[in-house]
């Protein structure tokens, strides 16, 4: 399914294509220390309208998000169960990002994004493997390896053990020679929810240079 679909958007005109209904591929925008790939972006349409009620964009302060991830969504919490550093930090946070009530503060933000998918593009395939592998605690993963690759099947099994995809790009087809292994969220940390924040920016911008 990807494979065709990539085909599709690969001559797509801006940095954000068509994938399906509701999700997009755009193109640098997934980031992580040692990789930048494309990223397939699926929206929270309704967290992307709360947002864009209050003006709020992306929130990527890793220290705000990792106080945030002690908030249950939508639950009031009492200022008296919450450290003086972080009733601070609530009430300083933009607006939007949570909801301020003289009994307590009740968290709004949630994820504006999920990542189904990060594509890493190479030529070379130790600096494209590990560009991908950069993006295992985030999303699943594909590299595309462009040009011609002797002992496919070596590489392949390499890939395989450290769960990333491959697919081969000649001329103007791609096959897929690996499927990628399922992606599995181990840990909920401020850096994975920090990641989809920097994918959303990066949508809200290719949509911006699209309109």
């Amino acid at each position: 399914m990807y494979l065709h679909q990539l085909t599709l958007v690969a001559d797509a005109p801006f940095s954000a294509a068509a994938w399906s209904a509701g999700v997009v591929l755009v193109l640098d925008a997934a980031r992580a220390s040692g990789g930048t790939g494309d990223a397939l972006v699926d929206v929270d349409e309704s967290e992307h309208l709360r947002r864009s009620a209050t003006g709020l964009r992306a929130v990527t302060d890793l220290g705000l998000l990792d106080r945030l991830l002690a908030l249950p969504h939508h639950e009031l919490v009492r200022w008296n169960d919450l450290s003086a550093e972080d009733a601070h930090q609530f009430r300083t946070a933009p607006d939007g990002v949570v909801e301020c009530l003289p009994s307590g503060v009740r968290r709004m933000l949630t994820y504006p994004v999920s990542v189904p998918l990060v594509l890493v593009r190479s030529s070379s395939w130790r600096r494209g493997l590990q560009r991908a592998c950069a993006f295992e605690p985030f999303a699943q993963r594909v590299l595309i390896l462009e040009g011609t690759h002797r002992d496919l099947h070596r590489l392949t099994w390499e890939a395989d053990v450290l769960g990333v995809g491959i697919w081969v790009e000649d001329g103007s087809q791609i096959r897929e020679a690996l499927a990628p292994a399922p992606w599995r969220q181990l840990y909920v940390k401020a850096a994975g929810w920090r990641f989809r924040e920097r994918v959303y920016l990066s949508w809200l911008n290719a949509m911006h240079l699209a309109e």
